[in-house]
């Protein structure tokens, strides 16, 4: 008798229950013929109910693709309740390489993780993820990996609560120039609602240069130049955070 099966079965995670490897994948090619398990992947498998339906959420299965797998990105949103939209992929963070797949009509995607800053185990969902806050810096750092500008203003509408020391330690993980802009450009917008200190945005300027870039390059048709923070930004920001587009 085993003493325990995972929802989300892999090989380093049962095979102590087994005498030999042959006899674990004897016991997984039996748990398919009887349809007790899917596969999603070469060794990896998820356990299903006798109606068919999985016992794992898509965010279990992706945290056990590899070893060092975590949610980030527009993913890290919808599991946090912040996303607008419900994407068909999960995006996964690890620095062990594996080929993207399909898995029920959900693609897998992997992402280089930039930096290790600010990922967590939530222990009651059995996933890893980046922070809160590390989140939104990755956003603002890529938002075609959150969704667009638009699902990115509207997480930052959703969420109620950041902290300002978590924001600048995933700032200072990346250490990137344009980065501090673009959060402090955006963020500003939200100071009073996240309660964010005059002393955050004077951080976040310390690390500006002369030097002008764009916030985004193709998103807006008219862009003006902020000397705040030195950033060709579009126009109509605060009108689309209204939702007035």
């Amino acid at each position: 008798m085993l003493k325990w099966i995972p929802f989300v079965i892999t090989k380093k995670d049962m095979r102590s229950q087994f005498l030999s490897d042959i006899q674990y994948e004897n016991w997984i090619a039996g748990q398919l013929r009887a349809k007790k398990i899917a596969k999603v992947r070469k060794g990896l498998y998820v356990v299903i109910n006798a109606r068919g339906e999985l016992l794992a959420t898509k965010f279990e299965i992706a945290c056990k693709i590899t070893n060092d797998a975590f949610l980030c990105y527009h993913s890290a949103l919808e599991f946090y309740g912040a996303a607008n939209q419900v994407f068909h992929m999960v995006m996964v963070g690890s620095r062990s390489r594996f080929n993207s797949f399909n898995f029920l009509d959900i693609d897998y995607i992997r992402k280089q993780p930039k930096n290790d800053y600010g990922i967590i185990y939530i222990e009651r969902a059995c996933v890893r993820v980046t922070s809160l806050e590390r989140t939104v810096i990755d956003c603002i750092d890529d938002i075609d990996a959150c969704g667009g500008i638009d699902e990115l203003l509207s997480a930052l509408g959703q969420i109620r609560i950041l902290d300002e020391k978590e924001l600048l330690g995933a700032l200072d993980a990346y250490n990137c120039v344009l980065l501090y802009q673009k959060a402090g450009y955006i963020l500003q917008h939200y100071q009073e609602k996240f309660g964010l200190s005059d002393a955050f945005f004077a951080e976040c300027k310390r690390h500006l240069t002369k030097q002008v870039k764009y916030f985004l390059k193709d998103e807006y048709g008219e862009v003006e130049y902020n000397s705040e923070w030195r950033l060709m930004a579009p126009k109509n920001l605060i009108s689309r955070i209204g939702g007035d587009y």
